[in-house]
């Protein structure tokens, strides 16, 4: 099967794309200074992604550096890897249910090393995508309730981050989603928005999820 990638392109990056050289560079500095928010990450492996990988913690922590270019890009979010760790140890989980409910009881959103934002447990089973109807995070995030806490995300393939002009693969897009979860967005109709239940390779957001995110995107974290 072959698929078609399209280039991850902001509404800020087509903007500036028209306009006069004498203007780029203040595109230029728009780009670097668009951070709004800092989200402090623990990034979890599972047995089977340490085991097929020995470099793991490079995989995951660039999984973690591919999501976030994208959401400071479009969002002004920026997600900083304080921890890797392996979770967990040994043993294999492949139902979502328990996996979630696993990491949250185990998996606390404060350790000896600091405190967290968000924890991301990436997995290389076969799990189940959904489980009665709700994405792979513990709540869809709001301002009344608070932002989500704790993300499954599956890596079916090997990960090597490329750099932040990389075109995403399906690894990167998948987390990207339940990131877009996290911050309020929902499951859209729209084929064409990476918030449908079939996002594929898809990277751009419907516009009402777009402006979820936006609106959300300063509102604590829940505890």
């Amino acid at each position: 099967m072959t698929f078609l990638f399209l280039p991850m392109t902001s509404p800020r990056q087509i903007t500036c794309s028209i306009l006069s050289p004498l203007l780029l560079s203040s595109c230029s500095l728009l780009d670097r200074g668009a951070t709004q928010r800092i989200v402090r990450v623990k990034a979890l492996a599972d047995p089977r992604l340490r085991q097929e990988n020995f470099r793991w913690e490079e995989e995951v922590r660039g999984l973690i550096e591919a999501a976030s270019d994208y959401f400071e890009r479009e969002f002004g979010i920026r997600l900083i890897t304080q921890k890797v760790a392996p979770w967990p140890p040994n043993e294999k989980i492949t139902s979502m249910p328990s996996l979630m409910s696993r990491l949250k009881s185990e998996v606390p959103l404060r350790d000896a090393d600091g405190a967290y934002d968000l924890v991301v447990a990436f997995t290389r089973e076969r799990v189940n995508f959904y489980f009665g109807g709700r994405a792979r995070v513990d709540r869809i995030g709001n301002c009344r309730e608070g932002l989500g806490n704790y993300v499954v995300s599956h890596v079916a393939a090997l990960f090597r981050y490329l750099g932040p002009r990389a075109e995403p693969d399906l690894e990167v897009v998948a987390l990207i989603h339940e990131l877009g979860h996290i911050f309020g967005a929902e499951h859209v109709q729209d084929t064409g928005s990476i918030m449908h239940e079939n996002f594929d390779y898809r990277s751009e957001f419907d516009k009402k999820n777009r402006e979820i995110i936006l609106k959300n995107r300063l509102c604590p974290f829940g505890r």
